[in-house]
């Protein structure tokens, strides 16, 4: 739980550049969901370091080793991360806390991305449309439903516990 703490006050406390291109706040949480832009979030190692709770020194050996990796920026002097870099310290950072050898929790960490990864591409290939409630429920639409084309797979949670329905297709 510190941690997360340590992270976010650092988090808000930095500065980061994020290229926003063309999102607005105006827009539906669909797209809000589809276009943040969380490649473009980069930030320094003073920052990832503040941020982990990992020194500099420790970052910068963790990437001589190819455990992270880092963006030139600018003169080639500065180096930035990006935001799944951020995580995976954090990952890393946690694991070794646990008592994992450096080469274990770097492994695990890079399992745990793998199937975010995966997740990710799930999501991207399958969500449709996302909404809520005022009293927080969510309708999640998954897309047309392989076997029967004229019906789309809707995911709802309703007071905490998540049920799927079918609807018929909007054409």
């Amino acid at each position: 739980m510190t941690a997360f703490i340590t992270f976010r006050r650092a988090f808000l406390k930095i500065g980061i550049f994020v290229k926003v291109g063309d999102l607005l706040m105006n827009e539906d949480e669909t797209n809000l969901i589809k276009k943040f832009p969380m490649a473009h979030i980069v930030l320094g190692i003073g920052d990832v370091a503040e941020a982990t709770g990992v020194s500099q020194s420790q970052l910068r050996y963790w990437e001589r080793k190819g455990y992270i990796h880092s963006q030139e920026v600018g003169d080639g002097k500065n180096r930035k991360f990006s935001y799944k870099t951020l995580i995976q310290v954090q990952q890393i950072k946690t694991l070794l806390d646990q008592g994992l050898t450096l080469v274990a929790a770097v492994k695990q960490a890079k399992r745990r991305k793998d199937l975010f990864d995966a997740l990710r591409s799930f999501v991207d290939g399958r969500f449709s449309h996302v909404s809520m409630a005022d009293d927080g429920d969510v309708q999640i639409n998954l897309g047309q439903f392989d076997p029967d084309p004229t019906q789309e797979l809707i995911a709802e949670r309703v007071a905490s516990q998540w049920h799927f329905k079918l609807i018929p297709a909007v054409k």
